[in-house]
């Protein structure tokens, strides 16, 4: 069996250091929502708080991608797919609101972990998983 590429696995690291930044920062966020601006308001507090609890598991949802990528899970190739096909339009929407620098950004980075994905040698990685 041929080893992992190593676009996969810098893709999948990647993915791994988004996940633990969105744990993280959802659990400082919970534990940080009082001292926010405009927390005193019942109403925000509680949007501050669904965002900390949404942020956490996308975490953790993205930790299990990772690991999907990294074992060549077709399923966790295509959602990372489909994460970055909507970042692309996300991208393209910051620019019709005059971010271009961000919205530059956003559809570079995207073009950059799908042709990361799309190797030849990812294309076989992911192929033999299937198969096997």
């Amino acid at each position: 069996m041929a080893p992992r590429p190593g676009s996969v696995t810098f893709v999948a690291v990647l993915a791994y250091v988004n996940g633990v930044l969105s744990i993280i920062g959802g659990v400082v966020m919970l534990f940080t929502r009082d001292s926010m601006a405009g927390a005193s308001n019942a109403g925000t507090a509680a949007g501050i708080t669904t965002s900390a609890i949404i942020s956490i598991i996308l975490g953790i949802v993205i930790l299990v991608v990772a690991r999907g990528l990294l074992n060549g899970s077709s399923v966790s190739r295509g959602l990372v797919t489909v994460v970055m096909i909507i970042n692309i339009f996300n991208g393209v929407l910051l620019m019709f609101t005059l971010q271009f620098v961000s919205g530059i950004i956003d559809i570079l980075w995207a073009f950059l972990m799908l042709a990361l994905l799309f190797t030849r040698r990812a294309n076989a990685f992911f192929a033999r998983r299937q198969t096997s």
